[in-house]
């Protein structure tokens, strides 16, 4: 194991762990006690050298997906801005697509207890299937303007109950865990983090989508007919998204009864992330059209609109374009001239994208910090764990 080496994870940690410090106290045991600091022991190692330990559990979103800068993962900067290293040691085991049954059984939690943590963050259940489609089928329906079909993709996972009763049997087990951490370690704090919807609210895009379909004069009639279905696809996917946070939630309701029950803390992030829903930035072209096709005065000409249904303020990282052919266009309207024939069209949109950016993961870091226990009143997180600031609601603007 090399200088650096996470021993849980097997891979290299840039999360500012005090490795060498740990390692040269197992290499004196070795030498001058006869004892050894096996990896399932680390935490015993890095305890000796004072340092307080945060583990965050979950999927992709702590494992900074698509981020390429894990310092901007919100574990990483819930450590830089708050909790302050050196004086923490950070352990992130988010993993893309872990979902929360593999967290049980793949030894996530095992790890997450062997590691003694004094912080425990958990984000799991958006990989659990087929909530999992509302980020990966049920987005490309979107984005490939067939929004009938997300609609029903995602009615599909709305409607599933199995995926909310294994949810929440899944998450009575994880935190039957960290009531026996909490058992062991008093002061230990358990924070379980839900899910911003990462797609445009319904009642923001009605007026976007008439601006849309101005534009793109012949083929007008048609595209506000299809776009039509967006509002009610978008209302849908967020009920989804509603229904997994509840199922988080009320997971956590036993937990919260006994003295010990503020130790546990639920972290919204759903309101915060309003206003920064993903970009879709749509473009709609008429590439040629053929007025009084067959007759002496034919001519072609054509037209385009763009506009971004989404917002200008994303916290989401743009994917790759959807330029799916929008054969919805072809359809004439009823005041459309029999002599007009749309001939060609095609599309562009731009920055949808479902997984965090680095200004949304500051936010959820300081969420995190600033989210409030089921005391009466303003009690923050961070009390919970010694630090006596005051309570901010400036956060997440």
């Amino acid at each position: 194991m090399s200088l650096g080496e996470d021993p849980v994870n097997g891979r290299v940690d840039r999360s500012h762990v005090l490795w060498r410090f740990a390692l040269g106290l197992s290499l004196s045991a070795m030498l001058f006690g006869g004892a050894f600091v096996a990896a399932g022991q680390a935490s015993v190692a890095l305890a000796l050298a004072g340092c307080r330990i945060y583990v965050a559990a979950g999927d992709d979103i702590p494992a900074g997906h698509d981020l390429n800068d894990d310092s901007k993962r919100y574990p990483d900067q819930l450590l830089s801005d708050h909790l302050k290293s050196p004086g923490w040691c950070l352990y992130n085991q988010g993993k893309n697509g872990q979902t929360s049954s593999d967290f049980i059984t793949g030894g996530g939690l095992s790890k997450a207890y062997n590691m003694r943590p004094d912080l425990l963050t958990i984000q799991l259940g958006e990989q659990n299937s087929p909530m999992v489609n509302t980020i990966t089928s049920c987005f490309d329906k979107i984005k490939d303007h067939d929004f009938s079909g997300g609609n029903a993709c995602a009615a599909q996972v709305l409607g599933n109950s199995s995926l909310w009763t294994n949810m929440t049997n899944n998450f009575t087990t994880i935190l039957q865990q960290t009531r026996i951490m909490m058992s062991q370690r008093p002061q230990l704090v358990v924070a379980v983090v839900n899910y911003a919807n990462p797609y445009p609210q319904a009642s923001d895009v009605t007026d976007k989508i008439t601006e849309l379909c101005q534009k793109p004069v012949d083929s007008a009639i048609a595209c506000g007919l299809r776009w039509a279905q967006l509002p009610p696809a978008l209302t849908t996917i967020d009920q989804v998204f509603q229904k997994l946070n509840k199922t988080l939630k009320d997971a956590m309701g036993p937990f919260w009864q006994g003295p010990s029950g503020n130790r546990w803390v639920y972290v919204d992030v759903y309101p915060k992330f309003k206003s920064h829903e993903m970009k879709m930035d749509v473009t709609l072209r008429d590439d040629e059209v053929c007025h009084f096709c067959g007759t002496t005065a034919s001519y072609t000409d054509n037209h385009e609109g763009s506009k971004n249904v989404g917002t200008d303020k994303a916290w989401w990282i743009e994917g790759s374009d959807g330029t799916k052919l929008p054969d919805y266009l072809y359809t004439p309207g009823p005041l459309i001239d029999p002599p007009v024939v749309i001939v060609k069209v095609s599309q562009t949109t731009k920055g949808m994208g479902v997984w965090v950016n680095s200004d949304g993961m500051k936010c959820i870091d300081d969420a995190i910090w600033e989210a409030d226990t089921i005391d009466p009143g303003t009690t923050p997180l961070k009390w919970k764990l010694g630090y006596g600031e005051p309570s901010s609601s400036d956060i997440c603007q």
